[in-house]
């Protein structure tokens, strides 16, 4: 049934998306401040801030260091003396992901702000910046664009996530966006707001996902908040299922404490649609989960187990979807992992099941998880293991 669902809900999403492609960009450059919070990101601090420096769209990129302990700040000086006055470099005490990036904030000088993390590529060669300016442009207070997967230097795990990640984050905001008014959240990893907005409302470290506490604190107080899918990002993944484990247990956390702190938006047509919608597809599908697996291991065994798990629908379904996805990376292996991806399903599930219900109750959160990052990030355009210049423009193809 997940799977008829899910089938219907793809070709409304295309439908609509058709519908969008008429939408150019913004012709505007060098009207964007960026924004980028650095705890302990050397590794891949310098070719991030680079290649937000090259986007033409940007006009000041403001990295704050927040009291990291590796070699963050000589980075930072370094792309300085080449940058000048393009680059501020802003050095603080440790506060945390929220209290970096209002630092950042006040730094800010143009009447829309970019956000992102240290790890993520922007790609400083295609229009999906300003397809994200456009929606500023036609109203919206804060858009979100889409967090795909860098695979460049990735393990296992990455790929695996890169399989399905991008199709269902543009099916799932869009539907929200669609039905429930907004999309359920802006990310960290890739958001555009008007300066003044954020400003007003700002990021808070009562919780450690403060981008969707902002999300859902706009959609609150009435904001225009939109998705834009042909802006699209690479933020690194996690290489080791500890560092996967933590992460995921963050997120879901984080889900359920953002849920106790927003209690009047439960009911209200965002609620209805986007914040619910999340739950209950866990209820679901832990309960058909269960009882599929006891009936089919007292029935064949453990082979009817492993086939309620891969069943032939659902597998034909995911490869297809890992071919989009390994055509927008230029990268064929992940059609045959895309089955794989269960593995993230049943780690949500089984996190949900042990913490979630829990930090309902108590809003309790574990402390903010840092996974390893990889070893280098993108150099330059040419070097990328995705297209370069036109990623957002096939996904408009598409």
């Amino acid at each position: 049934m997940k799977t008829i669902i899910f089938v219907f809900m793809a070709v409304a999403i295309f439908i609509w998306f058709l519908s969008t492609l008429r939408q150019k960009p913004s012709h505007k450059k060098g009207c964007v401040d960026v924004i980028i919070p650095a705890y302990n990101e050397g590794p891949c601090l310098k070719q991030s801030l680079e290649n937000l420096l090259l986007n033409p769209y940007f006009c000041k990129v403001i990295c704050v260091n927040d009291g990291s302990t590796d070699n963050t700040a000589e980075v930072m000086e370094e792309v300085k003396q080449k940058w000048g006055g393009r680059f501020i470099a802003v050095t603080q005490k440790n506060t945390g992901k929220g209290g970096a990036l209002m630092n950042g904030l006040n730094y800010v000088t143009c009447e829309q702000v970019f956000l992102s993390d240290a790890d993520t590529y922007v790609p400083p060669d295609n229009d999906g910046i300003g397809y994200m300016l456009a929606e500023i442009e036609r109203g919206a207070d804060a858009v979100g664009g889409v967090p795909s997967t860098t695979l460049k230097g990735a393990g296992f795990l990455p790929h695996i996530r890169a399989t399905v990640k991008l199709p269902m984050i543009v099916m799932k905001r869009t539907l929200q966006q669609l039905l429930g008014g907004a999309p359920f959240i802006i990310s960290g990893a890739c958001g555009m707001f008007r300066t003044d907005v954020l400003r007003k409302f700002g990021f808070s470290d009562r919780t450690k996902v403060e981008d969707l506490d902002l999300t859902w604190t706009l959609v609150a107080n009435g904001y225009c908040v939109r998705q834009v899918n042909r802006c699209v990002v690479y933020p690194q993944e996690c290489n080791s299922l500890g560092d996967e484990w933590r992460r995921w247990r963050r997120w879901i956390i984080g889900y359920a404490v953002c849920m106790r702190l927003h209690k009047s938006l439960l009911f209200s047509r965002f609620g209805i649609f986007s914040i619910f919608p999340m739950v209950m597809v866990v209820l679901y599908g832990v309960g058909i989960y269960l009882v599929t697996w006891v009936n089919e291991f007292h029935a064949t065994g453990v082979h009817g187990v492993v086939q309620a798990i891969f069943p032939f629908l659902w597998v034909g379904v995911v490869c297809l979807i890992g071919a989009f996805s390994a055509w927008f990376h230029r990268c064929w292996v992940l059609v045959p992992l895309a089955p794989l991806s269960v593995l993230y399903v049943l780690l949500a599930y089984a996190i949900w099941i042990i913490y979630g219900p829990i930090a309902f109750f108590t809003g309790r959160e574990p402390q903010r998880d840092k996974p390893t990052r990889y070893s280098a990030l993108v150099e330059t355009s040419e070097t990328y293991s995705r297209p370069s210049s036109t990623g957002s423009e096939r996904l408009s193809e598409t």
